[in-house]
Formats: C-alpha cells, sequence, structure tokens
C-alpha cells in the first residue's frame, strides 16, 4: 500500500462517508413518504411495501458483484459510476407517476449504492494505515445507523414542506459532490491480470431466495399465497445452491466462509442488524399504541444513534489498540443489556428508562460494527477486499430484511403477549450474537 497524505486520505473518506449516507438514509427515508405516494398513485399500502424490499433486496443481493468489480477495474470507475447512477434515478424518480416505474427507480438507486459501499471500504483499506484502519471504519460505522435513524425524521420534514418527491430529490447534492470531489482525489488502479466473471446469474438466483424468503415471512399462515411463497423460496434456495456450487466465481465466494474470522464477522453485524432495525421500527409502533405523538416518539427513539455513533469511533480506536474480540462482545453483551428492560415491561416502560435502554442498544451495535468490518477482512488479500466487503455487507442487509420481515409477520405486535414474545426473540438473538463474537481472533 503506497503512502497517503492526509489531506488526501480525509477527502477519499468523505468521499465515501458520501456512500454510506445514501444507502442506509434511502432504505428508511422513504418510509414516511410512502402514504402520500400511495394515495397520489392510486395503490395500496401493501404494494407500496415493495419500494422499500425491492431496494433492501437488490442491495443484498449486488452486493458481492459490486464488490468484485470494484477489484478488478479499480475503484475509481465503480464508484464515479456508482454515485452517476444515484444521480440519475434520484433525478428520475419524482417525474414518474406509475409505481412499476417507480420501483425500477427504486432498484437502479439500490444498485448505484451497491457499487459504492463495498468499494469505498476497499478504498479506505488501500489509503488508510494499517493502525488506524479501524478508527477510519469506525467514522463509516458512525454514520451508518445514523443515516438509516435520520432517514425517517427528514422524509416526514420533506414531505410536509414539499412533496414526496423531495425524498428523491435531496439526494442530487449528494451525489454531486462526491461526483465533483471523487473525480478529483480518488486514485485510479490498473485492471486485474485475470480478472475472471462476474456471478451475474448468482446475484440473480439470490435475488429470488431473499423474494421468496421475504413473501413467506410476510405471508400470513395457511391459505395458497404462504404455499406459492414456501415453493419460490425453496427453489430459488435449491437453484442458488446448485449454481454456486459449479461456479469458479461464486457470488458467496466458498473459500471466504472457510475463515472462521469472516463467518463469525458476516453472522455477528447480521445478527446485531435483525436486533437493531427491528427495535428501530417496533419502539415508535409501541408508543404510538400508548398515545405518544410523533414528535415525542422521534426523540425517544434518537437515543439510539445517539449513543450507537460516538461507540461506533471508540469501536474502532479500540479495534486498533485491543484486537477484534474485546469490542465485538462488549458491544453485543451491551446489546442484549439493553433488551432486557423491553423484555420485561415492553408496553408500560417509563420514557426515562426506554430512553437508558435504547442507548444501550444503540451503544452495542455501534461498539461492535467496526470490529465485525475488520474481522470480514482478516486475511484477506488486498485484491479481494470489495469482495469481501460486499458479502459482509450481503449479510447486514439480510438481518434487516428478515427483521422487518418477521416484524411484519409472525413477530407482529398484535397483543401485550406477542409484545413479550418480540423482545424476547431479539435477546435471544443477541445472546446468540454474543457466542458469535467470541470466537472472533484474538490480539496477535
Amino acid at each position: 500500500m503506497t503512502a497517503t497524505r492526509p489531506a488526501r486520505a480525509g477527502a477519499v473518506t468523505a468521499v465515501v462517508l458520501c456512500g454510506a449516507v445514501l444507502g442506509p438514509l434511502n432504505s428508511t427515508m422513504i418510509a414516511v413518504a410512502l402514504p402520500p405516494m400511495a394515495l397520489d398513485l392510486g395503490v395500496d399500502a401493501a404494494a407500496m411495501s415493495w419500494l422499500v424490499t425491492a431496494y433492501l433486496i437488490a442491495m443484498a443481493a449486488l452486493q458481492p458483484v459490486a464488490g468484485k468489480l470494484g477489484d478488478r477495474l479499480g475503484p475509481r470507475p465503480v464508484l464515479l459510476t456508482g454515485y452517476g447512477l444515484f444521480f440519475v434515478a434520484s433525478a428520475l424518480a419524482p417525474l414518474v407517476h406509475s409505481l412499476p416505474l417507480l420501483i425500477a427507480c427504486r432498484v437502479v438507486q439500490a444498485v448505484a449504492a451497491a457499487l459504492t459501499t463495498p468499494t469505498g471500504f476497499a478504498l479506505l483499506r488501500q489509503v488508510a494505515p494499517p493502525d488506524r484502519l479501524g478508527r477510519a471504519f469506525g467514522v463509516i460505522g458512525a454514520v451508518l445507523p445514523l443515516a438509516a435513524a435520520v432517514g425517517p425524521v427528514l422524509g416526514g420534514v420533506l414531505v410536509e414542506v414539499g412533496s414526496w418527491q423531495a425524498i428523491f430529490l435531496v439526494n442530487l447534492p449528494v451525489t454531486a459532490f462526491a461526483l465533483v470531489l471523487g473525480w478529483w482525489v480518488v486514485p485510479g488502479a490498473a485492471r486485474a491480470e485475470n480478472p475472471g466473471g462476474f456471478d451475474i446469474v448468482g446475484a440473480g438466483w439470490l435475488c429470488a431466495l431473499l423474494v421468496g424468503l421475504t413473501l413467506t415471512l410476510d405471508t400470513a399462515p395457511g391459505g395458497a399465497a404462504l404455499v406459492v411463497a414456501g415453493v419460490v423460496l425453496v427453489v430459488a434456495t435449491w437453484a442458488f445452491v446448485r449454481h454456486q456450487r459449479r461456479r469458479p466465481d461464486a457470488v458467496l465466494p466458498p473459500h471466504l466462509f472457510a475463515r472462521r474470522s469472516f463467518i463469525a464477522a458476516a453472522t455477528g453485524i447480521g445478527l446485531a442488524n435483525l436486533v437493531f432495525y427491528v427495535t428501530l421500527l417496533a419502539v415508535p409502533q409501541l408508543l404510538h399504541d400508548r398515545g405518544i405523538d410523533g414528535a415525542q416518539a422521534g426523540l425517544v427513539l434518537g437515543a439510539l444513534t445517539l449513543a450507537s455513533s460516538p461507540l461506533a469511533l471508540l469501536g474502532g480506536r479500540l479495534a486498533d489498540r485491543a484486537g477484534l474480540r474485546l469490542p465485538a462482545v462488549a458491544g453485543l453483551t451491551l446489546l442484549l443489556l439493553g433488551l432486557v428492560p423491553l423484555l420485561l415491561d415492553p408496553t408500560g416502560l417509563p420514557l426515562p428508562l426506554l430512553v437508558v435502554a435504547l442507548g444501550v442498544v444503540g451503544a452495542g451495535v455501534g461498539l461492535s460494527m467496526p470490529a465485525f468490518q475488520l474481522g470480514a477482512l482478516h486475511g484477506v488479500d488486498q485484491r479481494d477486499t470489495g469482495m469481501a466487503t460486499g458479502v459482509f455487507f450481503t449479510s447486514r442487509y439480510l438481518g434487516s430484511i428478515v427483521g422487518t420481515s418477521l416484524l411484519a409477520g409472525p413477530l407482529a405486535l398484535t397483543s401485550p403477549a406477542a409484545d413479550t414474545v418480540l423482545f424476547a426473540v431479539l435477546a435471544g438473538t443477541a445472546a446468540i450474537g454474543v457466542a458469535v463474537a467470541a470466537t472472533l481472533p484474538r490480539p496477535a
């Protein structure tokens, strides 16, 4: 790795941060805009939910392919193409007036975000000194949950002040800034001598698998719809696994999963993200049932990110100094402890105690995130950084997809007993996460 001047490294980090913001921001910002969009387009709420689901599925399935593309072509063309696509999709979305076209724009946004995210992390690994890489990942780790949590608030303001079209237009200055700055500061790189292929078919089967999983978890028990969803899931899973075994350039490379640190990192971030997103979506519903207005609920929910972001910075520094296992185990333990009050009294917890509990949950996720990211890259060759990061982020988004589908389906908040069951499942998930984090490498 060549030395990079601090000013240049800072500018590169700013370019990467833009991509880190755009992905999660656009996955949650649209939530508050769905009702006015449905009214304007004349479609029901169930159909509108695919604006969220299609985005998450495309992001999850395409991350490894996009990461490998960055490894083979270098970060510059992939990052600039990603930001360019995001700009175009965000500019076109306000002009269309049909749900299929809007879903298409959202999928293009997801493709663009998939191009920028793993390639951005690979670029950071190039420009950051090895002993400060955890801090660099900590900065990104601080931004990811913050952007996801700010999304609904920003979306609400934009819809209130303007219209649903504004949630797309707000992306334009961010992507334009990233394009201009990236053009000047992102270094070029020579093409790989033996680039290999790109498993587009595998990514397609992975998309089908995730669609089948989402439909299966979302569909009410009984009836033909669940049978159809189950058939889609089984067939897509069989086809995906069969295809992966035959491809040397599989979208989920088997050699990555032969590394204990990678398995621990990918599983840990998936479990942590599942808990984080379900909590992020469930708490507002619980507060609404208690008669608490949206503004106050937003302030309460802010504890998640107010704690998560600074602890991600601390987690990055701790990972650099003490190794990966300590911040990961400590973070997932905090996550588990923060869920205990919600498990004991999910519907009547006093607001001050709820704020503290959410702060502990957010702190745990933030503290562990840089360690998991570094764990995914532990022992991975520099030229495969983008691919490994892409698979890691697929696991992260898979946690979000499974969590939101469970909340909409079998773990829906339909009664006080169901509320308790939800947080019992989340606590169990966090406990498994602690055990997984304990398998990360010890410091050398």
